[in-house]
């Protein structure tokens, strides 16, 4: 009996949590789509396909959880082996374009899973002060990313004589925003492709040797 119940138990809790993803990516389309403020709850549950009741189960928060479970999925998910390691000989032209590569494609790789949200918050930050927080802590953090990056790029001599680390730091922010990835991307029609081999050039013409 214990067993069974223990059975029943496990299913229930993976019912629980299929359902917490479908509501999560429904209200990530939603709020991407329509925007965070238009999207309601009841769209959600009838993109999600469950009652809207099932929605306040899921996610007591409401919109705001939902919202932050899927921007922290998005920045979470697997896009590959981000982690695999360079080689350090950085005289060597080969090694050099391995690690830019690597940045690049660690950044396209978060762009295209987080920056639509990232431009929601924006978009949405001047009639909600949720969105207005959350946007102004993804744009402190992808400064934080930028200039973590340049200063590696400083430790082995890669930047450009006359480019500060401040500086390198201000132009990678602004190369790597989700506002210029949705210009691009979404308004511009670039596929993924044309945005990364842009990105690779923009970083090497801009800030290295």
């Amino acid at each position: 009996m214990i067993e069974k119940r223990h059975y029943q138990s496990k299913v229930r809790g993976d019912a629980a949590r299929r359902t917490r993803e479908l509501i999560r990516d429904a209200g990530a389309a939603l709020f991407v789509d329509k925007g965070y403020v238009s999207a309601t709850a009841k769209d959600i549950a009838d993109a999600a396909g469950v009652a809207p009741r099932t929605v306040f189960t899921a996610f007591p928060g409401g919109k705001l959880e939902i919202f932050e479970a899927a921007f922290s999925h998005a920045l979470e998910a697997e896009s590959g082996d981000d982690s695999a390691p360079v080689r350090r000989d950085h005289s060597d032209p080969d090694d050099v374009r391995r690690l830019v590569a690597q940045i690049v494609e660690q950044s396209v790789g978060l762009l295209e899973r987080a920056g639509p949200l990232m431009m929601t918050a924006v978009q949405s930050s001047g009639a909600d002060a949720d969105m207005r927080r959350l946007a102004a802590e993804s744009s402190e953090q992808s400064f934080a990313n930028a200039t973590s990056i340049a200063e590696g790029l400083s430790e082995h001599g890669l930047l450009r004589n006359d480019i500060s680390v401040d500086k390198a730091s201000g132009v990678l922010a602004a190369l790597v925003s989700p506002h210029v990835h949705q210009q691009l991307r979404s308004i511009g029609g670039w596929n993924v492709n044309d945005y990364r081999e842009w990105l690779e050039f923009a970083i090497r013409t801009n800030l290295m040797y």
